[in-house]
């Protein structure tokens, strides 16, 4: 039992089970096993937590964005991190993805504000620096007084 779209005759259980297996097969870091374990934790759970775990993904899809400032994940115009006027807006950090925020401020070492690019420039995967906010960091340092920018993406 390989590949997506599996018929009801493909799967024991049908279709539905088999389009749940596929969908958490799609996840990164979630193969074929794990997916079949996380399907069976749903179909075992109770109707009112596999309705809340859909609802948590529908919110997050439908509330959660990118801030209009530094890129990071917010429910907001302007992240809190964005919002806080403890911030040193002198210096900013630059890291590929939201992750990577969440990784710096638990270290508590970084009192400066954020900018995601949203990823890494990657030819061969036909990502260049159009597809990441470059353009929106220069115009930050350019007209926001930035004087220090500390690059923490990954070295590759």
């Amino acid at each position: 039992m390989t590949g997506r779209n599996h018929e009801s005759s493909d799967h024991p259980y049908g279709p539905c089970v088999a389009r749940l297996i596929d969908e958490f097969a799609r996840l990164p870091g979630i193969g074929r096993k794990s997916a079949e374990r996380l399907t069976n934790y749903i179909l075992s759970c109770s109707n009112g937590d596999a309705n809340a775990f859909a609802d948590a993904v529908r919110d997050v899809k439908q509330h959660v964005k990118r801030c209009s400032v530094c890129f990071n994940l917010t429910e907001n115009d302007i992240c809190r991190l964005c919002q806080d006027p403890r911030r040193e807006r002198h210096a900013v950090c630059v890291v590929e993805q939201p992750k990577d925020v969440v990784a710096l401020e638990s270290s508590g070492a970084f009192e400066g504000v954020y900018h995601v690019l949203g990823g890494r420039i990657a030819p061969l995967e036909g990502i260049g620096p159009e597809d990441l906010t470059i353009s929106q960091l220069v115009r930050r340092v350019r007209n926001e007084g930035v004087t220090e920018l500390v690059m923490a993406t990954n070295p590759t």
